[in-house]
């Protein structure tokens, strides 16, 4: 009998383990060849839903078992598909290239992507048991075998389930809490790389990585990755499992260059002087409005005058309340904001974030709508476990 497994899972064992695609025929079928193995040819379909997909796979099977010298059981369950998604953390640089790093790097290059990846476990939504279940998805958390390539570390996250009644509704039908976990971490990690990427001076810097909620635990784990003397390339994968589905914006490469950790120094040190205030109100007209295509949550800034001082003054847009925000935009309406806000003073200018939102007030026709919601931020969140 044929094994049922996902054509993807076939095809990127067959490239993890020195086969390569050479051709394609007829928009039909690919021809993989192994450099190693020269006498090797394996075909399969481009598509599983092809009426020889079985017949073939099988055919590939007993072609790989045979020069790799494995059974094909063991074989099946080397391909099928895992129940972790790879985190890959690569070091790149002259020190590395041969596959070795410092102990003391290679240390620090797992342990701070792992510290990273349990920043943003805490981020997640609020849910029953939120803790105790979180604290089984760590200790789930594997270490992959090492890689050279200049030199890759592996954490595997796991697909780990709540399997409550409540999954569907927090993650949707097809999600666990580790693939939601899997993709804060990819997403805070891209968005950090493209501020770096895209901004040069340190108030622009400030300002967006206090969007994202940059913290100064983030900030050392970053610095620890790059290595002691802060000089190595860093780029970051994941190779997510095919037993749940995941979205293209997902797939690229992320990178952070050595030149890097001198921006998160000195938004580090921005830190030092950050202070909170709890339950300012300011009201103002909304500018900036967005939202990306997949985003539940929206980002808009509020003009407003904090200290007798303008200031633009960013904040999270729930789904709920985007028609809202986008109303008064439009029409240029006068919105008053509570929550608790964050305040950076960078080179006598002000960078200012609500942190988290109890109250939202629009102005119509002089008069205020109250909406009677609390928009919690997600560290707000982590910590009031029910």
């Amino acid at each position: 009998m044929s094994p049922k497994l996902p054509l993807n899972d076939v095809t990127k064992y067959l490239a993890g383990n020195g086969w390569h695609k050479s051709s394609e025929i007829r928009d039909t079928f690919q021809i993989w060849h192994s450099r190693e193995f020269p006498e090797s040819e394996v075909t399969l379909p481009l598509s599983e839903d092809h009426k020889r997909y079985d017949a073939l796979l099988l055919d590939t099977i007993e072609e790989l078992s045979a020069y790799l010298k494995v059974s094909h059981e063991a074989l099946i369950k080397q391909i099928s598909p895992q129940d972790f998604d790879a985190i890959m953390v690569r070091a790149i640089a002259y020190d590395v290239q041969n596959g070795a790093i410092p102990f003391d790097d290679g240390i620090k290059l797992l342990s701070s992507s792992y510290q990273l990846l349990k920043h943003c476990s805490r981020k997640i939504q609020k849910f029953k048991n939120k803790n105790k279940h979180l604290g089984s998805y760590y200790n789930h958390i594997g270490m992959g075998q090492t890689q050279i390539g200049s030199y890759v570390v592996a954490i595997h996250s796991p697909l780990y389930r709540v399997n409550s009644e409540e999954e569907p509704t927090l993650f949707g039908s097809n999600s666990s809490l580790g693939r939601m976990i899997n993709k804060l971490f990819y997403s805070k990690l891209a968005k950090v790389s493209s501020v770096f990427e895209r901004e040069s001076d340190i108030e622009s810097i400030t300002q967006k990585l206090l969007e994202l909620g940059v913290d100064k635990k983030d900030c050392d784990a970053l610095l620890d990755i790059f290595g002691l003397k802060t000089h190595r390339d860093i780029e970051i994968k994941v190779n997510w499992s095919s037993k749940e589905s995941i979205e293209e914006k997902y797939q690229s490469l992320i990178s952070f260059y050595s030149k890097d950790a001198q921006k998160i120094v000195e938004y580090r040190e921005v830190l030092k002087a950050k202070k909170t205030e709890k339950s300012i109100q300011l009201s103002g007209e909304v500018a900036d409005l967005h939202r990306g295509y997949d985003d539940d949550l929206g980002r808009a800034k509020l003009r407003a005058k904090y200290l007798n001082r303008e200031v633009s003054v960013s904040f999270i847009v729930s789904e709920d309340l985007y028609p809202v925000i986008a109303h008064a935009h439009v029409e240029k309406k006068i919105v008053t904001l509570t929550g608790d806000l964050e305040i950076i003073k960078v080179d006598n200018r002000l960078s200012a974030n609500f942190k988290s939102l109890s109250d939202c007030q629009l102005c119509e026709n002089l008069e205020f709508k109250e909406f009677d919601r609390v928009q919690e931020s997600p560290d707000k969140a982590s910590r009031s476990d029910s």
